[in-house]
């Protein structure tokens, strides 16, 4: 995996417009990605007929695992054809500087700094991208974060984390700890800043419903947090119910969990697809990105 140095302090802040452009395909990729899918239907019809076989041991075995390989490896040639395919181009089309490492991510002494969930001891992370959106330089990854226990034959796993994680710089100023949680945020992070920081009550009611906020200086949670800011969290939280924020530094971390989401996979099996609602698939992840850095933005060390 990659190792994003989110602590590089040589990013540019100039102000910039960006105009969204629709998702385009790579065509290239795109041909390569359907002649792909042809041999992986050829290798499970030949799969299926090779079940048929394994009455006449050991050739039927032998020619079972062989395509049981085959089909392994097809697939993974069409995950990483369908994001050069689908994701790059769309990317690079609403982002500038546009970095991007499908089986790249976070490392997880990266995560563990972030000080957004609790950390277990199975992790990954793929999908990591850095980029600049109105003038701002972030990074995003997909990560996953588990505890699994084992005890004899049994195993027991609990998910900490599984979602996007972003990472911000603040271009102005300094602030100690401030956290935020969802109320619902279960596996929040055990840490010793747990016991400098502090429960803080803002203004608007409804925030506080919604919120927990957490500041080892009540001053830094009012100056950060403005009513523009929590009136965009507020309606972030009718789609992700599980939101977390840490801002320490110049930096500002945020995850939002959701279990059982993928983000940038293919939806293509061995059938046929639709090249354009893919396109729509990729494009909407894209937008959701761009909301919750607009939503950041908010943050007055942003204004």
């Amino acid at each position: 995996m990659s190792n994003p140095n989110y602590q590089d302090p040589n990013y540019s802040y100039e102000s910039r417009n960006y105009m969204t452009q629709p998702a385009r395909t790579s065509t290239e990729a795109l041909d390569k990605l359907l002649a792909t899918q042809k041999k992986m239907n050829k290798t499970m019809l030949t799969l299926i007929f090779c079940v048929v076989l394994l009455v006449i041991p050991p050739i039927g075995i032998a020619v079972l695992l062989f395509l049981a390989w085959r089909v392994r490896k097809l697939s993974a040639q069409m995950k990483d054809l369908y994001k050069d395919a689908f994701v790059l181009e769309p990317l690079q089309n609403n982002f500038e500087n546009v970095h991007y490492e499908p089986n790249g991510g976070f490392l997880k002494e990266n995560i563990e700094a972030f000080g957004l969930c609790r950390m277990g001891n199975s992790f990954w992370s793929e999908d990591y991208i850095r980029a600049t959106y109105q003038g701002v330089v972030f990074e995003v990854g997909e990560v996953h974060v588990r505890q699994v226990d084992k005890s004899g034959d049994s195993r027991c796993t609990e998910t900490y984390f599984e979602g996007r994680m972003m990472v911000f710089s603040f271009p102005n100023k300094l602030v100690n700890s401030v956290s935020i949680f969802s109320r619902k945020f279960k596996h929040r992070p055990l840490s010793k800043r747990e016991a400098k920081e502090t429960s803080v009550e803002l203004e608007n009611l409804q925030f506080n419903d919604i919120f927990d906020v957490y500041s080892e200086l009540q001053q830094d949670a009012f100056y950060l947090i403005t009513p523009h800011f929590m009136d965009r969290l507020i309606t972030l939280s009718g789609r992700y119910d599980n939101i977390a924020m840490h801002v320490v530094g110049n930096r500002v971390f945020v995850g939002f969990n959701e279990p059982g989401k993928r983000f940038f996979d293919s939806s293509i099996d061995a059938g046929q697809f639709d090249v354009n609602a893919e396109m729509q698939k990729v494009q909407s992840e894209i937008d959701d990105i761009k909301t919750l850095i607009t939503a950041i933005l908010n943050l007055r060390s942003f204004a």
